[in-house]
């Protein structure tokens, strides 16, 4: 349920060049709508990496390069999904920010590839539309495949628990991308998947 469920929205680069935060919250709101009366309970959305980089290849799941329309977009979305006033409602899903953090910022626009940025770049341009997303109430938060400082953000306690969990108070279920957790075999943290 990423632009849609049955009912199939632009793309999210698209609702971004909009520049019409209410028509994506109404589109998630219907979105919302149809997966819960599927049965579905959550979505993998909104993804709100800042992305300045157009040979990255997950480009058009971003709302785009400006960190400030992710914002509005991360608030607009959340609220579509979930509601204003939590999860309590018929016909709304629980929303999930992701990719935490730095994921739209890999080296040479290759996906899962290293990032490399310095702190004031990532607090001023990276960070802030997850935070919106958490101060809309967001349900959920992923983490994302890349390395951010030489630690693979899924392992990363700075990011995780000083960022996340301590500085924006994000008290909700923290999950993994697709078989990030496995990953860090392959990144050299953990020797097993038990370990992992």
């Amino acid at each position: 349920v990423i632009n849609g469920y049955k009912t199939i929205f632009p793309i999210p680069l698209a609702q971004g060049c909009s520049f019409n935060p209410d028509m994506v919250k109404k589109a998630a709101g219907i979105s919302a709508k149809e997966s819960a009366a599927a049965g579905l309970h959550l979505t993998f959305s909104p993804m709100v990496d800042v992305v300045r980089d157009p040979r990255w290849g997950r480009v058009m799941e971003s709302t785009g390069e400006d960190t400030y329309v992710n914002c509005v977009f991360a608030k607009a979305m959340v609220e579509g999904y979930q509601g204003t006033n939590g999860l309590n409602k018929k016909g709304k899903i629980a929303a999930c920010v992701k990719h935490f953090a730095g994921y739209g910022a890999p080296m040479a626009g290759r996906d899962y590839n290293t990032v490399e940025l310095s702190e004031r770049t990532l607090r001023e341009n990276y960070l802030p539309p997850y935070r919106a997303a958490i101060e809309a109430g967001c349900s959920t938060a992923m983490t994302s495949f890349n390395t951010l400082d030489r630690i693979p953000s899924t392992a990363n306690k700075k990011l995780m628990r000083g960022i996340l969990r301590g500085e924006m108070g994000f008290d909700g279920v923290l999950i993994s991308d697709w078989a990030a957790i496995e990953e860090l075999i392959n990144h050299g943290v953990a020797k097993a998947q038990i370990d992992a």
